[in-house]
């Protein structure tokens, strides 16, 4: 037996707890003076005998109780034996149900294995609806776990969308081929909806197997807003529903020292463009205390900072090494201006550009353009890191057993409890 998480087995010093605890109930007996012992029943010694054997038994099943626990922590898996000779096939559960990816499989699955690229792996059936399957597979995480495969080779159908990719290469021991399926349509999908003092806007995400767009489009009829007033329903042949958000003015608090000037009439020409690119009002205020906690972003431009911190901030710090003009702070919405402006870095650095990032306007768009992201990888970015084997028991297949230890700790589990209880009786 090998363990996935060996460090995990440094637990079973744990075995000591039980031990302690049953040592330390041992009491010494009480000596009781008595005139004559003459009517005393003669003490059965095979039943003393036998509260002592189930002493010690409901220790041992408590120690073992306590192993199964560190042993499940650490992941068992058991080393076999298998035909590394023979290629295994693993499959996608959005592209199971595909035609012409199913006669591949049929052609495949008489002499190899055909398996769901999946937890678990599950073996891979014909007739199954697997459209249905909604649940976006982590590519990388699912590679090392192919290790515990009997086979060296392995071939994977997918639709390797970029989304999927949300951890570090990994390193494998298996001889990994990706097929990839490469997708021609476009999707187009509603996000939401923008609420305009001149009308309604429509956000669309327009994806396919190379880029992502998001288009915003005015919305003339064909819709209706639901009594709430927080989403839209989209009047067509699949009525569909999508949040609205109404695009309340955007208020900019400014501290600006004298000397400081310069640097406070170029932010507020580039909120100006902002505001027309935007098609979205920016009230800039100045030196006013009583909007710090309401502002959307409060500007602090001077040697002698204000000490108090009112939600997103933007507050002059020089650091000759910055790569750009604003940059995040170690603490969650606080931002550094790094250098003081001028022409030239104004235009060279955008500052537009990230004024608009601080403001993150489109947070709750991103969110939802995750769902219709349908970009893909091509065959050279989703290989692994390959690792040869240097010896054979690097070579062997694990199985994991976990199951299997769960169940004898249930049982045992059942078993203490029982004869704890016949103790007591």
């Amino acid at each position: 037996m090998v363990f996935a998480n060996p460090s995990y087995l440094w637990a079973l010093l744990g075995l000591l707890v039980p031990l302690a605890i049953h040592l330390w109930s041992k009491k010494e007996a009480k000596t009781i003076k008595i005139g004559s012992i003459q009517l005393l029943d003669e003490s059965n010694s095979r039943q003393s005998s036998s509260i002592q054997l189930n002493e010690w038994l409901l220790l041992l099943l408590r120690m073992l109780v306590v192993a199964l626990v560190v042993v499940l922590m650490a992941g068992p898996q058991w080393r076999t034996k298998g035909d590394r000779k023979q290629v295994i096939y693993f499959v996608e559960a959005s592209l199971a149900n595909d035609a012409s990816i199913s006669k591949i499989l049929d052609s495949v699955q008489e002499s190899s294995q055909v398996l769901l690229l999946a937890d678990g792996f599950p073996d891979w059936v014909a007739d199954r609806d697997y459209q249905m399957d909604g649940k976006q597979a982590n590519y990388w995480q699912l590679v090392q776990k192919m290790d515990s495969l009997s086979s060296d080779s392995v071939v994977v159908f997918a639709k390797a969308l970029a989304k999927g990719f949300r951890s570090m290469r990994p390193n494998t021991q298996k001889k990994i081929h990706w097929v990839v399926m490469d997708s021609e349509e476009t999707l187009s999908q509603p996000l939401m909806a923008l609420m305009r003092d001149s009308g309604v806007e429509l956000v669309t995400a327009s994806s396919n197997s190379s880029a992502t767009q998001i288009k915003r489009q005015p919305l003339v009829d064909g819709f209706e807003i639901i009594a709430e007033g927080d989403s839209l329903r989209l009047l067509s042949d699949a009525p569909q529903i999508i949040p609205v958000r109404k695009l309340d003015t955007l208020h900019v608090n400014m501290f600006v020292e004298k000397e400081f000037e310069r640097e406070g009439s170029y932010i507020e020409a580039s909120f100006k463009a902002l505001s027309t690119f935007l098609k979205q009002e920016i009230r800039i205020h100045k030196q006013d205390d009583s909007m710090s906690n309401q502002a959307d972003l409060n500007i602090v431009l001077g040697t002698a900072q204000n000490g108090q911190s009112y939600g997103k901030q933007l507050v002059y710090q020089e650091n000759p090494l910055a790569d750009e003009l604003i940059e995040s702070g170690k603490e969650k919405n606080v931002f550094y201006l790094t250098s003081r402006l001028n022409p030239k870095n104004t235009l060279e650095q955008r500052l537009p550009e990230q004024l608009l990032q601080i403001l993150d306007l489109d947070e709750d768009v991103k969110n939802l353009l995750a769902s219709a992201d349908v970009r893909q990888l091509d065959e050279s970015q989703l290989k692994p890191n390959y690792v040869e084997p240097k010896r054979k028991r690097e070579r062997a297949s694990f199985l994991d057993i976990s199951l299997w230890v769960f169940g004898i700790l249930a049982v045992l589990m059942i078993v203490e409890r029982v004869l704890s209880n016949y103790k007591k009786q």
